[in-house]
């Protein structure tokens, strides 16, 4: 994946260094000495060179600006020489995990004194399993571990990774924190094709819907804090050829809500999005 400098200048801050590997950098070090980088040992240069330890983005910024590179390709990011994490293809799995983690999931950031920082990202499920598919999904796409906590009433997926938190905040646009007021669908989404949209969608739905019985039939209700985000998703659903009314506010729950009970919408919705498949779907974990 390519990366500009402006984008690696977010993922330098006070904590730990994030530190990349790019075959790109390696080929402007050959006119470097250890004397160009007097904040770092002799003996870290050369294993910079080696590829035996990753990169930090502050010498990578050097390196690109120096040389007027604007972008070169990272095939991982790491803190320090720690867990890696890859940065994600653009497939099916990948928009439904987006989906997800806009539905009923966060990124989170605490300080803890001047230097150190904790980054975690968090999604809730209402059952172990729909959790341990998800932390396949994870392994999968960023090949790093994650982990599953008993919460409220709720099973909550954590991974901790400062690279990725940043990552998903910098790159595709998701808020860290309480994120209603700043919640919206990233460009990624809006100008992708509609079957990836449709991946992205499962997702959201998969978090924040339901369908039920109503009457004699059924009908498919999609909830929301935020009625900018639902108002997208909306948009969204027209795209791929579903065709929701505008969304009603539900005083009593402080929501916003894309309902339909309407037959034809409702077996148009289970067929495009509750009974679409990931490609290569994960089965969940144990444990």
């Amino acid at each position: 994946m390519q990366f500009i400098s402006e984008d690696l200048k977010k993922f330098d801050d006070s904590g730990k260094n994030v530190c990349v590997y790019s075959p790109d950098l390696l080929e402007l070090f050959v006119k470097y000495t250890p004397k160009d980088f007097p904040e770092f040992s002799s003996r870290l240069f050369y294993f910079w060179k080696k590829q035996k330890r990753p990169i930090p983005v502050s010498v990578a910024i050097k390196l690109m600006n120096e040389n007027n590179v604007e972008k070169i390709n990272i095939k991982s990011f790491s803190v320090g020489s720690g867990n890696r994490i890859i940065p994600p293809e653009h497939n099916s799995q990948f928009f439904y995990f987006l989906g997800l983690l806009l539905g009923d999931g966060c990124l989170v950031h605490r300080k803890r004194g001047q230097y150190k920082n904790m980054y975690h990202v968090q999604i809730s499920f209402a059952t172990k399993k729909e959790a341990g598919i998800c932390r396949s999904i994870v392994n999968r796409l960023f090949e790093i571990n994650s982990s599953i906590y008993l919460g409220k009433g709720c099973y909550n997926l954590c991974i901790y990774s400062k690279p990725l938190v940043i990552l998903l905040n910098s790159i595709y646009d998701i808020p860290i924190g309480e994120k209603y007021s700043k919640l919206h669908v990233p460009k990624l989404i809006k100008f992708s094709s509609r079957s990836l949209i449709s991946y992205f969608l499962k997702g959201v739905f998969d978090s924040d819907g339901n369908i039920y019985r109503y009457r004699k039939g059924k009908s498919v209700q999609l909830r929301q804090h935020s009625e900018s985000f639902i108002r997208e998703l909306r948009e969204l659903f027209s795209r791929v050829g579903i065709d929701f009314r505008p969304p009603y506010y539900d005083k009593a729950n402080n929501s916003w809500v894309l309902w339909t009970s309407k037959k034809d919408l409702v077996d148009n919705f289970i067929k495009k999005i509750i009974n679409l498949k990931l490609q290569n779907a994960p089965v969940a974990q144990p444990g």
